[in-house]
């Protein structure tokens, strides 16, 4: 009997225990998921996949993500629209772009912190305003990171990681290197790998290629000209990298019908598309 009595005392200690470690690690972590957390698939156009590890799918209207890891990849001339849970906010994907969930939780207040990365292309956001005051929705990209709470903006990333951000509505946090700069309504900045985001500037919106040089050598033509910098380039469909005063000289093949075909996308995802006629 004796010994019936002290094992029913251990187990009792040792659930006592492990009721404290639990509650402890849930105040030490107090973003432990404990509401569902989503991003929808609406509106796919063209190809447009989904991918997690080995993975690999395309990605179908209605479609949730909910795990770390989930992507969504647009290629040429394709779309899609991502629905963030209970109504926070959309964001438009545009072709050629990937982005990954690096975080969806809920903490213990109530707060909701949404993290997506997007290594280059383009995509615009429409947030509500948030009504938790540590709820975040950000998105990183190589060169930093553009975090909002309740706006309309676009975000751009080249290839080599500069960040271009344009602000619609509302205000947009970018930050990087330790810096931060408030990008308000009506206004634009660029942020280059190991660099502060740069001092915002009016919203410009322009999607103009002012072309200096077109030269045919052989099979090939060289393009000198200048877009502006926030924005992204794309020349017979492959994206190109400009520098950071938005400059360009770049060689590529020459098409069959002397036309190269040039596109120039602003962060909010305004479109120009041109045709290079060479001599």
């Amino acid at each position: 009997m004796t010994n019936m009595k002290n094992r029913w005392a251990f187990n009792l200690i040792f659930v006592m225990v492990g009721l404290v470690s639990t509650l402890h690690a849930s105040a030490a972590d107090p973003l432990r998921v404990n509401i569902n957390r989503w991003l929808e698939v609406r509106r796919p156009v063209g190809q447009v996949i989904y991918s997690r590890g080995n993975t690999v799918k395309p990605a179908t209207n209605g479609m949730k993500l909910q795990a770390i890891g989930d992507t969504i990849t647009t290629k040429q001339g394709s779309s899609v629209v991502l629905g963030i849970d209970i109504a926070t906010g959309l964001i438009k994907v545009s072709e050629n772009t990937t982005v990954t969930i690096q975080k969806l939780t809920t903490g213990n207040k109530g707060q909701r912190i949404t993290e997506l990365e997007v290594k280059s292309g383009q995509v615009s956001l429409q947030i509500r305003p948030l009504t938790h005051d540590t709820s975040r929705v950000e998105i990183k990209t190589p060169a930093g990171v553009a975090g909002v709470r309740g706006t309309e903006f676009g975000v751009s990333v080249q290839d080599d990681g500069k960040m271009g951000v344009g602000t619609k509505k509302g205000a947009v946090a970018t930050s990087a290197q330790g810096q931060t700069q408030l990008v308000k309504a009506g206004f634009q900045n660029l942020t280059i790998p190991g660099e502060p985001p740069s001092v915002p500037v009016p919203l410009r919106e322009d999607t103009s290629l002012n072309v200096s040089q077109l030269l045919a050598n052989g099979g090939q033509v060289r393009i000198i000209g200048k877009i502006d910098p926030v924005n992204l380039l794309m020349i017979n469909q492959q994206r190109q990298i400009i520098d950071a005063s938005g400059t360009l000289d770049i060689t590529v093949p020459l098409p069959s019908n002397r036309r190269v075909e040039a596109v120039v996308i602003t962060p909010l995802g305004k479109q120009q598309l041109y045709q290079l006629a060479v001599p």
